[in-house]
């Protein structure tokens, strides 16, 4: 059974899942509010106990389920339309249309050093991203809401690299689950790429989220799982994403 609940329902917290899905509905779940597109189910064995969780947001839509759950998750979905998700690894072979693989890693190396940040800024944190290519001009406004929203509700932390001059050279955000933080929006400045400071900011998110008491996750494309497997992430899983989610 697929069952609409409050954002605040507690059984979201200890909803099972693949573990980089469950804490960004998690984490999405504390930006829920009037006006908002936040929209949460749970996935309900045979015994009305959660085997999973499903989130929509006006970005798209974020779901895992345990194998007993999978096949009516996956109709629940279909249902949904074709809409920018991530998946788990066992929801996408059910699911209609094309999906991209993206390696899960988790950090595992020691609590990294603490280094110099700019202060929290959503709009520096969109302009790296911005300058680095990796959103278009034309979302600029939409991220910047997103990630305030997430600031004001106390669901994700940001964290700016300063250059020389004390500016903010590369910028990432995580976003809080019960027990694990995603890393998303890592992104340096274009002109300041090749300096480092796209692995202090890296560095600096995981320490973050570990002083938070949770373990950093991200999920990355394949030609990038390297860069971070050098920097103290460890394969740890799979999700499989379709379209673009700007919320992510």
């Amino acid at each position: 059974m697929i069952a609409l609940i409050d954002a605040n329902d507690p059984r979201l917290a200890a909803a099972p899942g693949e573990p980089c899905v469950l804490a960004a509905i998690q984490g999405l779940a504390k930006t829920a509010g009037p006006g908002l597109r936040r929209e949460f189910w749970l996935a309900l064995d045979g015994r009305d106990r959660p085997a999973g969780a499903v989130c929509r947001t006006e970005g798209g839509v974020w779901a895992t389920a345990m194998a007993p759950a999978a096949q009516e998750t996956a109709a629940f979905l279909s249902a949904l339309g074709a809409l920018p998700g991530t998946v788990d690894s066992v929801l996408a072979p059910l699911l209609p249309g094309e999906w991209r693989r993206c390696p899960v890693l988790e950090y595992r190396g020691p609590l990294p050093v603490e280094t110099p940040c700019c202060t929290p800024s959503a709009m520096a944190l969109v302009e790296c991203n911005v300058s680095a290519g990796a959103i278009p001009p034309g979302d600029r406004d939409a991220l910047y809401a997103e990630l305030h929203l997430r600031l004001r509700r106390g669901a994700a932390q940001v964290f700016l690299a300063p250059d020389g001059d004390g500016k903010p050279a590369a910028g990432a955000a995580t976003l809080l689950g019960e027990g694990h933080a995603v890393i998303g929006w890592l992104a340096c400045r274009w002109e300041k790429q090749g300096r480092g400071y796209g692995t202090a900011v890296l560095l600096a998110a995981a320490r973050g989220a570990m002083e938070q008491g949770k373990t950093p996750l991200l999920a990355c494309r394949e030609e990038l799982a390297a860069f971070y497997i050098a920097r103290g992430f460890f394969l740890a899983g799979e999700v499989w994403e379709r379209g673009a989610l700007l919320s992510r």
